[in-house]
C-alpha cells in the first residue's frame, strides 16, 4: 500500500476522534424539509444490488461535481430525457450515473440520455426525482446505496441491501434472504454537499468474526479493508470510518440504525447537544452478504 494511502487512513482516523473533521452539516431547516414519497409500490424482488462501481469513477474530481448538481434539479425532463450532465460524457461518468438511477427509481421506471441509452430505475429511495429535486432526506438515502455499491476489489459481488426504507421492505422469509446471512457494513452520509467527506462507514461486529474465521492474514484494522473497498487506489476518498457500527449508532426493533459521526460519543450525547456532535442520520444502508462472497470482496485478507 502506498505511502499516501497510509496517510489517508491516517487522516480519516484523526476524524473519528475530533469534532473538526465532522464535516459539512446538511441539517434541513423544518419549515422548509418535505416528506420523502413512498416508492412506487412494493417490491417485487429482493433489494440484492450488484456491487461494481469502481471508486475511481465516482470519486473523480469532475464526476462528483457532476453528481452534485444532478440533485439541485428534476433528473428528467420532457418525456423522461435526462438532464444535460457532463456525466455522459466519459464511461466513468455514464457508470457513475447507471448506479445513481439503479438507487434512486423505483422498479419499472427508466430515463433516457439524448442518443436514446436507457437508464433503469430499482431501488426506488427517490422515484419523484424524475420531476423536482432532491429533498435532504432523498439525498441521503441515495447516497448511502451508491456508497453501499462502490467496490475498489474488482470482483464484483452481489449485497443485500436493508435499512428503514419502505424501498427496502421484503419480507426476511424470502428465499434470496436465507443466502446473505453475514452482516457487513453500514454506510450513511450526503454525497451531494460539498467538502471533503462526503459519507461515513461502520463495521458490524459480525464482518470481524467471519473474517476470523475464514482467514488468519486479516489486517488488525479492518477499517483498512473497507478503505480498499470504498476507496480503491484513490487517495482522494471522501469516507470516513466509524469503527464498530455499536459504537456509532443505535438500533430498533428491526435492526435498523440511527448512526452519528462520532463514535460513542454521538449515540450518548446526541439527543443532549445535537449539533455540536453533528448530524445523526436514519438514513443508514446496511449490507448482508454470502460468505462465499467476502474473501473476493476484500482480498485484503489472502487465504491464509
Amino acid at each position: 500500500m502506498s505511502s499516501t494511502r497510509f496517510v489517508a487512513v491516517g487522516v480519516l482516523g484523526a476524524c473519528v476522534l475530533t469534532a473538526g473533521c465532522i464535516g459539512p452539516s446538511d441539517v434541513e431547516p423544518a419549515e422548509t424539509a418535505e416528506a420523502a414519497e413512498a416508492p412506487l409500490g412494493r417490491r417485487t424482488v429482493a433489494p440484492i444490488g450488484a456491487n461494481g462501481l469502481a471508486p475511481a469513477h465516482f470519486w473523480a474530481t469532475e464526476n462528483r461535481a457532476a453528481f452534485r448538481a444532478l440533485g439541485g434539479a428534476a433528473l428528467a425532463g420532457a418525456g423522461g430525457v435526462l438532464a444535460a450532465t457532463p456525466l455522459l460524457g466519459t464511461e466513468g461518468g455514464r457508470s457513475v450515473l447507471d448506479y445513481t438511477v439503479r438507487c434512486a427509481l423505483a422498479e419499472g421506471q427508466v430515463v433516457h440520455a439524448p442518443n436514446g441509452d436507457p437508464y433503469y430505475g430499482s431501488f426506488g429511495f427517490a422515484p419523484a426525482w424524475t420531476g423536482r429535486a432532491l429533498n435532504l432526506s432523498e439525498q441521503r438515502w441515495v447516497s448511502a446505496c451508491i456508497f453501499q455499491h462502490l467496490n475498489g476489489s474488482g470482483a464484483h459481488v452481489d449485497i443485500l441491501l436493508r435499512g428503514g426504507h419502505p424501498a427496502l421492505a421484503c419480507s426476511p422469509d424470502d428465499a434470496p434472504f436465507l443466502d446473505f446471512f453475514v452482516r457487513d457494513a453500514t454506510m450513511f452520509g450526503n454525497a451531494f454537499l460539498p467538502g471533503p467527506i462526503a459519507g461515513f462507514a461502520c463495521i458490524d461486529p459480525d464482518l470481524t468474526e467471519e473474517l476470523s474465521r475464514i482467514s488468519l492474514s486479516c489486517p488488525l484494522d479492518l477499517n483498512l479493508l473497507e478503505l480498499d473497498r470504498l476507496c480503491g487506489h484513490v487517495p482522494t476518498c471522501g469516507i470516513a470510518f466509524v469503527g464498530l457500527c455499536d459504537l456509532a449508532c443505535t438500533e430498533d426493533a428491526s435492526g435498523d440504525k440511527t448512526c452519528n459521526t462520532l463514535p460513542l460519543l454521538g449515540p450518548l450525547l446526541g439527543p443532549v447537544l445535537g449539533p455540536i456532535l453533528g448530524p445523526s442520520y436514519a438514513e443508514t444502508i446496511r449490507t448482508q452478504l454470502r460468505d462465499a462472497d467476502l474473501l473476493p470482496l476484500y482480498p485484503g485478507c489472502g487465504l491464509l
